[in-house]
This record gives C-alpha cells, structure tokens and sequence, in this order.
C-alpha cells in the first residue's frame, strides 16, 4: 500500500472523517488526495501530537507493524545518536553553470561548500547536494531548499529506474541540471518522462545518451526550518 493509502486505513478503522483529520493538522480539504510518495515533514509532529496511537514507522514505510499501535510509551524515549558524519559537497545555484561543464572535476568541487549529513554507517556511491532553484517542483520543493543525492551509476541505466521510490536530479548535456520526476522510463529506447509538481509545467521526454549524470534524492532539507523528509 501507499502512504496514502495506509492512512486512509487508519481513519477508517478509527471512524475519523477524512475533512476532521486535515482540520487538525492545519491541512486543506483535499490534502489527504494530494500525498504523492511522502508526508511532508512539517505535519508529522502534528500527527503524533493528535493520534499518538498511530504507528507513523508503518504509516510512512510500510514497516512491519499495525495501523494502530496497543500500547504507546512517550517516557524514556532516547534520542538517537549518530557517530559519524558524511560530508557533501553542494552545487549551489551560483555554482550550476560551472558544475555542468566541470562535473566531478577535483578542483571544482574543493572550491564548493560543504554540507554535513548524519550517518550510522559507512555510505558508499558518490553523493552531491543541490540547492533547488524555480517553481516548478512546487508544491512539495521550493527555492533554497536542499536535495542531498546518491549518484545513479551509468551502468544501472540500462534497468529500469526506481523512479516510484525517488525523484531524481537529472544534469543534463545542453539542458542543465533539473530537479524532476520520472513517471516512466523506456528501457529499451532509454527514453525518461519528466514531470513537475507545478501544473502549468508539462511533462517532456529526454533520452538518457543526452544525460551525463543521474541522482536520486535521498534527502530533502527545507531551508531555514531544520525540517528533512527522508526516502
């Protein structure tokens, strides 16, 4: 099931109107409809605060587990601790018209800042962030907000990308660096569809022989509220 669709299973086993459940997190009518792959982040403490019996590992991952959990402890609760740190490097939006011509040039990247993602465990691939520029991933992206990237090897093209489970930061050859969707991918023509959130933008079709590098975003910052939505 779909985030979405788990939580509608939730308001139906508790008997919960679907308009008293957006009204108590600040939502619109439609906004249960409108959830692509995730929550946003900002509403997740108003979740737990309003339906703390609500197992939110299930809700957003599909975790083994149960709509409603038996027994709910709020005491004792450690925080957890991470003991490493991975830095990456980030393409600002300054930064982009060089980083299409450079790419992983070494001395591109030194000279770019640095962002500190918490780790548990030794990351391996190639990660890059990226200051997200423009509207058209609005609603769910907006400008100065930060996507963190795991680089999709050349070789993995070939097979149909996880385009269900990430959205991807596409550097294009002439087009430049795009923050998109894909909702569908050719795997015999290599042909990728893009999509924008924003509706006034419609989708295109690109060839990934035109693509010199492919990301998934595997972290969303919101810039300035210390809010991250995972994948």
């Amino acid at each position: 099931m779909s985030v979405k669709e788990r939580l509608k299973e939730y308001l139906d086993r508790k008997g919960i109107k679907h308009r008293d459940f957006t009204d108590s997190i600040g939502a619109s009518q439609g906004y249960i409809n409108s959830i692509r792959k995730s929550i946003s982040m900002d509403k997740i403490p108003l979740i737990k605060k309003h339906y703390p019996d609500l197992d939110i590992d299930w809700l957003l991952f599909g975790n083994e587990g149960n709509a409603i959990q038996k027994d709910v402890v709020f005491k004792d609760v450690i925080p957890k601790v991470y003991p490493t740190h991975l830095e990456v490097r980030l393409v600002t939006v300054k930064a982009r018209a060089g980083y299409t011509d450079s790419y992983y040039a070494e001395e591109f990247l030194n000279d770019l800042p640095v962002v500190l993602v918490e780790a548990d465990k030794e990351y391996k691939g190639k990660y890059l962030a990226f200051e997200v520029d423009g509207d058209s991933m609005e609603t769910e992206y907006f400008p100065g907000d930060i996507v963190i990237c795991r680089e999709v090897k050349r070789d993995l093209w070939q097979y149909k990308l996880h385009y269900k489970d990430y959205d991807f930061v596409i550097a294009h050859g002439t087009k430049g660096i795009m923050l998109k969707e894909i909702i569908d991918h050719n795997v015999e023509t290599g042909d990728i569809v893009c999509h924008s959130l924003n509706e006034k933008y419609k989708d295109f079709t690109l060839n990934l022989k035109e693509v010199s590098f492919l990301y998934n975003v595997v972290e969303h910052r919101r810039s300035g509220k210390n809010k991250r939505r995972y994948r």
